[in-house]
Formats: C-alpha cells, sequence, structure tokens
C-alpha cells in the first residue's frame, strides 16, 4: 500500500474524493476487476467508517453531478484523487481517449494541464514498470 496523505483530509472531503473516484471507476460503465480492486485499496487509505465505504460503493455506476461535486472539493483532494485515478485508469495497462479526457477535465479544474496529466501518466506507468520488475525477480 502507498504511504499517503488521503487520511489527512477531513472526513467529508475524504467522503468526496472516494465519490469521484467511484466516479471514474465507472465512467464508461464497465468497471473491470483491477479498477475495483484499486478502488477497495484506496477506501481502505480513506479510513472512513464501513458505512460510509458501503455508500461509496454504491456510487459506482451511478450518475453523478462531476461539476456540481468538483465544484465543492478542495483542489489539494482532487489532484489526490487525480493521482489515484490514474492509477486506476492504468490498472488495466491501458489508457483509452475517453479516459484521457476524462483526466484532463478533472484536471483542469484543480489548475493542472494537459502536460502536468501526461507527466501523472507517465509516473504512474514508470511505476507499474518498477512494480513489474519486482514480480519478475520473483520470478512470478
Amino acid at each position: 500500500m502507498l504511504h499517503d496523505i488521503v487520511h489527512d483530509l477531513d472526513p467529508e472531503e475524504r467522503y468526496r474524493y472516494g465519490q469521484l473516484l467511484a466516479y471514474l471507476a465507472s465512467a464508461d460503465r464497465n468497471v473491470t476487476r483491477e479498477e475495483m480492486s484499486f478502488f477497495e485499496q484506496r477506501l481502505g487509505a480513506t479510513l472512513l467508517s464501513p458505512q460510509r465505504r458501503e455508500q461509496l460503493r454504491q456510487c459506482l455506476n451511478v450518475d453523478v453531478d462531476l461539476t456540481g461535486l468538483l465544484g465543492a472539493m478542495q483542489p489539494k483532494t482532487i489532484k489526490l484523487a487525480l493521482r489515484d485515478a490514474a492509477m486506476m485508469t492504468l490498472a488495466d495497462r491501458h489508457i483509452d481517449d475517453d479516459e484521457k479526457k476524462i483526466l484532463l477535465s478533472v484536471g483542469g479544474v484543480a489548475g493542472l494541464g494537459e502536460a502536468d496529466v501526461d507527466k501523472l501518466i507517465a509516473w504512474v506507468i514508470k511505476g507499474y514498470h518498477w512494480m513489474q520488475e519486482g514480480y519478475d525477480q520473483l520470478g512470478l
């Protein structure tokens, strides 16, 4: 698990963070096993109550007012969710045009441009290569 700062956010920001991840995980109406695994990991990092985490699971495949949600979030929370959304999006080792458009849109609300989002995606890819090296060393 990542050493993280998500748990330092206030509870309502952590909940909105989870809502944004739920939206991004299910934006294509097809939550893959890899995306669900990542989503569950990040829910654990929020340190929200089991009831609140269950509410966030119910947000999957539900239409959300993205503009309203982003407008209620602090830029720091949006950036953390964007980072995690990039990792979740690439969990299947592929990012399609629609997924990238969503990442760019979310990043734009937090003041990040396309170059910033591209750097974030490159960082995620580098991280996945690093993880694969560990599996390779173990012969897995």
